[in-house]
């Protein structure tokens, strides 16, 4: 064990419960447990096919910015 490890296991060792309590929290938040970001790549990977597929129900000639133009000019009138 390093000098700094055993400092910090001297430091935890003089801390009450619930502060260790905290402490560990802390660390657990700090520290992403691999299972998680498993199931993140998981997520990412569905959330792509998702997209994929629905793509094919988009037209080709859609455009998102004349889309969102079109939407805010509706919607708060002329800006020009």
């Amino acid at each position: 064990m390093s000098i700094l490890q055993e400092q910090a296991v001297q430091m935890i060792s003089e801390l009450s419960d619930d502060n260790v309590s905290f402490l560990i929290e802390i660390i657990q938040r700090l520290m992403p447990r691999e299972t998680d970001n498993k199931e993140s790549m998981q997520a990412l990977h569905r959330l792509d096919a998702a997209r994929k597929e629905i793509l094919q129900y988009i037209p080709k000639e859609f455009d998102p910015d004349k889309e969102l133009w079109e939407a805010r000019a509706e919607r708060y009138g002329s800006v020009d």
